[in-house]
């Protein structure tokens, strides 16, 4: 654990939490009450897994959707 104060901001949003970096190298993801600590490999490879997820999300809500029904043809009855 590193020991040093130094820490840079590098993503926050208002009533949710922080990303921050350490003079050592250290990542913290702040989220609410909870901090994760990880190295730099560790966090690319969360934001990797979180960037699946919201990908997966993302189908799944498309296929929630209602398919557009075709308009009947005047050409038939």
């Amino acid at each position: 654990m590193c020991t040093e104060d130094k820490h840079q901001t590098l993503a926050s949003s208002a009533g949710l939490g922080s990303i921050t970096v350490c003079g050592c190298g250290t990542l913290s993801l702040h989220v609410g009450g909870v901090s994760v600590r990880m190295d730099l490999k560790a966090f690319v490879q969360t934001a990797e897994m979180f960037r699946i997820a919201i990908a997966n999300l993302e189908d799944q809500a498309r296929n929630l959707q209602p398919t557009t029904a075709k308009a009947p043809s005047m050409l038939t009855h």
